[in-house]
């Protein structure tokens, strides 16, 4: 299968998953108005690649920018929006290079709390700015048009060894050898510890992780190997890296 004919199927998969969601409840974060959104986004949009090299990218999901709400919801370890923010826009620009590119998998800001410092913020830090759209991103109170975004996707898929398949909402269905890298779940565990890879930001202490990791993780997955101790990607990541590299 060629990687254009990967990235339909990706596509196809996560519409049926979506689709599936207006019936009993599947996704059960995801209300109906914000899948109608989603589907109606992905049917105008074109299967995705993501082709750039897997070390000049970096990868994490769900920042809720100004959301103070997500700091007790999720557990944050910060005292508030403010706090959180600042702390991940301090990781941003620790991590990445300006002629990096990194991928935020969805729901940058909920509710409105997108506020103009958040703009500023997001268009003076580097890196090539890729936006995976979550449900909350197709909400137009979040305008999310607001930020300085250079390619935006309903679902991106990595060609490598082995596949990433790059989605906001986990897949239900993973197709056999390809790992589903996911937001939207937060501080919860990914729903299989072998077919998925949760890069939400509270998985991750709240730092973007290198795609090479994040590969490197996946392929271990597919391989079998049992990843010891715990489901949180950070330690996963840190394992497979430092133990089975």
């Amino acid at each position: 299968m060629t990687p254009e004919q990967l990235a339909e199927r990706l596509q196809a998969l996560y519409i049926d998953d979506l689709e599936r969601s207006l019936g009993p409840s599947v996704h059960k974060a995801l209300n109906a108005v914000q899948a109608r959104a989603m589907l109606h986004k992905a049917r105008g949009r074109e299967p995705a690649l993501h082709e750039e090299p897997d070390e000049k990218t970096w990868i994490w999901s769900d920042l809720h920018l100004g959301h103070d709400f997500s700091i007790g919801t999720f557990g944050r370890p910060f005292g508030s929006a403010h706090a959180a923010d600042k702390a991940m826009h301090h990781a941003w620009l620790r991590r990445v290079a300006d002629n990096d590119t990194i991928v935020c998998l969805g729901d940058v800001s909920v509710d409105g709390c997108l506020a103009p410092h958040h703009v500023l913020r997001w268009q003076h830090a580097p890196g090539s700015k890729v936006l995976v759209l979550g449900n909350h991103d197709v909400d137009p109170i979040n305008k999310v048009e607001q930020l300085r975004i250079h390619r935006k996707a309903f679902a991106l898929v990595a060609p490598g060894d082995p596949p990433l398949l790059l989605t906001h909402i986990p897949l239900l269905q993973v197709p056999h050898g390809m790992i589903n890298v996911h937001g939207h779940i937060h501080e919860k565990n990914a729903p299989t510890s072998n077919q998925h890879i949760n890069v939400s930001v509270e998985q991750l202490n709240y730092t973007p992780a290198n795609l090479k990791d994040i590969r490197r993780l996946a392929r271990r997955l597919v391989e079998g190997r049992n990843i010891p101790g715990t489901d949180r990607t950070s330690v996963r990541l840190r394992i497979t890296k430092t133990v089975m590299p």
